[in-house]
This record gives structure tokens, C-alpha cells and sequence, in this order.
């Protein structure tokens, strides 16, 4: 089994699953022991300074919405930009924090970029595998600029459409998909 860990999983047109219809998903983790995501496009409508005020009892100067991770719930973690906080570096330029204190750190450090995401998308042994082989996603290499998108709302479709030029690129055997093609 090939890792898919750092990449990004898109869901499918069809997906009707609720927790997951029209997401993209970073795969943090992935082994023979299933698979740990993070869902980069769904926002909650609680903001994380409010959030953060009531768990920890201690101001936060962070305006941005926490993120919905996925549909498990009890983990809270961060993706950011900073080597020195980091667990491990989950693409260039992108690493993870889970750890409560790095995550207090990191939150409190005001360092950008930064998404907190609470809960996270969690796949068995084989499950997620069995998902892509049904069609249930398509897969693309995951980027600081997907990943701390400032426009998450408009995320599914751009990386759809990346995918579906990587894909002409390379049936075509060109080297570079221009914007518009009748320019070329």
C-alpha cells in the first residue's frame, strides 16, 4: 500500500455521504492501520476566539472561524506554517500540531498561517482504500496554497478543476495547461 499521507483527497460529484459531500480533505496520516484526515472546507460558525475564551478562560486575538475537521469528534489540531511547533512537516510548508501545548503555543503566538480545526476524518484499516476504489474520491498532491486557502468556500471547485487539468495535461502530453486554451 502507497501512503496517501500528504495528499488531498476530493470528494466525488456523487458522494451523498453529508459529512463529506463536495470536501476536500488532507490526509494527515495514512498506514495499514487506516487513515487520519483533516477536511479543509467546512467552517463552523463558531468563531475560534470565542471557542478558545471558554475551553482555556483566557483571551484570544484570533478573528477566523474554527474549522470542521470531519465528523469524529474529541481532537483538536492545528495546521500551520512553523517549523519550530511542529510534529512533522505534513507537505512543504505545511506541519501539524496536536499536542495541547504546542496548540496553546501556537494559538497564543499569533504565527500565520494557521487553521484549528476541531474534530477530524478518521478511515479504518483497507476502509478509505475500498472508498477510492468505489470512486468515492479523486486524489491530488496537496499545497501550502490549497491548504490555507483564503477562500475555502470556492476550495472543491478549484481543486476539482486542478485535477481535471492535470488530468488533460497529461492525456494532451503538454507541459503547461494555459487559463484559456483557444489562447494557446
Amino acid at each position: 500500500m502507497d501512503s496517501l499521507a500528504g495528499k488531498l483527497l476530493v470528494a466525488a460529484p456523487g458522494l451523498e455521504d453529508p459529512n463529506f459531500s463536495s470536501t476536500v480533505v488532507l490526509v494527515v496520516d495514512h498506514d495499514d492501520d487506516g487513515a487520519f484526515g483533516l477536511v479543509l472546507n467546512r467552517e463552523s460558525t463558531v468563531m475560534l476566539a470565542s471557542a478558545w475564551e471558554e475551553t482555556t478562560r483566557e483571551p484570544c486575538g484570533r478573528d477566523a472561524p474554527l474549522m470542521l475537521g470531519g465528523p469524529v469528534q474529541g481532537l483538536l489540531s492545528i495546521l500551520h506554517g512553523d517549523p519550530a511547533r511542529s510534529e512533522y512537516e505534513v507537505v512543504p510548508g505545511v506541519h501539524i500540531a496536536r499536542d495541547r501545548d504546542a496548540v496553546m503555543a501556537l494559538v497564543e503566538s499569533g504565527a500565520e498561517p494557521l487553521r484549528v480545526f476541531a474534530g477530524y476524518a478518521g478511515w479504518g484499516p483497507e476502509q478509505l482504500e475500498g472508498e477510492l476504489a468505489s470512486g468515492s474520491w479523486a486524489i491530488t498532491a496537496a499545497t501550502h496554497a490549497f491548504v490555507f486557502s483564503d477562500d475555502v468556500s470556492t476550495l472543491w471547485q478549484r481543486v476539482s478543476r486542478h485535477i481535471a487539468d492535470e488530468h488533460l495535461v497529461r492525456w494532451l502530453g503538454v507541459r503547461h495547461m494555459p487559463d484559456r486554451p483557444a489562447d494557446n
